[in-house]
């Protein structure tokens, strides 16, 4: 495992490595000491290996703000939401490895549906994460059998991750 850490102000950038399936961290400052970085690199790996997929994703996790901006400019949706995917369009090479794509996280949103699902916000973000890489790899949620089937899979890939507050599991079914 190789880290590197990059901090100017604004973004903590940290780069974690594993030697088959490196994930990317841009993490907005306000943030950065509360986002556990090394949890939500496994929750990645996990997706990617639980799909059979290789290569480098790059997660962000940023205010309610920056990702309405985005959501307008890439969706033409003039509102925060809690994930955006952008898969890399070619899943040509980064640095010699296949590139998946961008998760964007709205801290702000998550820390929202993790109150209002009564669990931690490290789940909210671990659900986020597996979500994202989801829809990079091209599943989709738009039709109710899509979104069945997506659901089902975020299910069998979080497995028992997700607790309520009180230590009692909760499925992410009863989240929405």
């Amino acid at each position: 495992m190789i880290e590197r850490t990059i901090d100017d102000g604004r973004w903590t950038v940290i780069q974690r490595q594993d030697l088959d399936l490196p994930i990317h961290f841009q993490v907005d400052s306000a943030f950065a000491a509360r986002v556990q970085r090394a949890r939500l690199a496994r929750s990645a790996r996990r997706t990617l290996r639980a799909e059979k997929s290789r290569g480098d994703v790059t997660i962000v996790v940023t205010t309610d703000a920056k990702i309405r901006r985005l959501n307008k400019k890439f969706h033409a949706t003039d509102a925060a939401t809690d994930v955006l995917a952008f898969p890399s369009r070619t899943l040509g090479d980064h640095k010699g490895r296949p590139y998946v794509g961008d998760i964007i996280i709205s801290y702000d949103t998550a820390r929202k549906n993790a109150r209002r699902a009564g669990w931690q916000i490290a789940n909210e973000l671990d659900l986020l994460v597996v979500h994202g890489i989801l829809h990079l790899l091209g599943y989709a949620d738009t039709s109710p059998r899509q979104r069945a089937r997506m659901w089902q899979r975020q299910e069998k890939i979080l497995q028992k991750r997700i607790r309520t507050m009180d230590g009692r599991r909760k499925t992410i079914y009863e989240r929405r």
